[in-house]
């Protein structure tokens, strides 16, 4: 029995030993292992840059006109194709969780139709033209996840600011105006920078725990209204010279921006 429970008792005080040494001190529990380093925290900036698709929702007013002579045109709309652009964000957080982000939405070219058109043309529409359409943002964005996370989700509200350039009438317009209008050479029209809100949804994903890149995706919409002004010259009755005719409109833009891309922080 000496023989045999000699080598076992050995064998358990060495196991033993290991054991005691870890637990420490009577009444002190090991130490736990240090957390994860911060991935968004305050003082952090983040960068991103990618592609944006712009889905109008085009929703036109009524005309109104300066003089009730060409009442054929109270049933045109404005539909506005949509399309893709690119897109460049800056993002600060002076604190956890929150953070400030200036972006810009690259040009775009959007074709204009005329619908609901009267006769003598066969189509229900008519390429008007095209705008060329750019946007600055300002969002404050919210993140509601720990900022340890490598998957950080954020929700934003803010402002934003959209010029339009580059209007063009197309000649097929020209030519509904002066058959069903008696509009006389080309038309003009006038549309009016925009404020309004902004809001979006977005998620940052590392491309692993301690990566300074990430993968980008968020949804944004804007709150974008068009004044629409059309002027264009017509003959006056019983005299050899013209006037100048106008016709107002109010368009809801209101588009939705699907953003993908690529950032880096800082």
């Amino acid at each position: 029995m000496t023989r045999i429970l000699a080598p076992v008792t050995l064998a358990l005080t060495c196991a033993a030993v290991p054991i005691a040494s870890s637990a420490g001190p009577a009444g002190y529990e090991p130490v736990p292992p240090a957390p994860p380093p911060p991935v968004y925290q305050a003082g952090t900036v983040m960068a991103r840059i990618g592609l944006s698709y712009i889905e109008p929702n085009d929703d036109s007013g009524k005309w109104r006109f300066n003089r009730d002579l060409f009442p054929d045109l109270d049933g045109l709309r404005f539909d506005i194709d949509h399309e893709t652009t690119w897109n460049v964000t800056l993002g600060f957080m002076p604190v956890d969780h929150f953070s400030v982000e200036v972006g810009y939405i690259g040009e775009s070219e959007h074709d204009l139709d005329l619908t609901g058109l009267m006769s003598p043309f066969e189509n229900d529409r008519i390429r008007t033209g095209s705008i060329d359409r750019q946007t600055g943002t300002l969002i404050f964005n919210w993140f509601p996840v720990c900022k340890e996370s490598w998957i950080q989700p954020y929700i934003g509200l803010g402002g934003q600011y959209t010029d339009f350039d580059g209007i063009r009438f197309s000649v097929d317009a020209n030519d509904y105006l002066a058959e069903v209008a008696n509009a006389i050479g080309p038309a003009t029209m006038f549309i009016d920078d925009d404020w309004g809100w902004a809001g979006q949804v977005g998620i940052d994903i590392m491309f692993g725990r301690n990566s300074r890149w990430f993968v980008n995706a968020a949804a944004q919409y804007l709150d974008l209204s068009l004044d629409v002004d059309l002027h264009y010259a017509v003959p006056v009755e019983f005299d050899p010279g013209v006037t100048i005719s106008a016709a107002v409109t109010d368009v809801d833009f209101d588009p939705w921006v699907y953003n993908l891309g690529i950032g880096y922080r800082f």
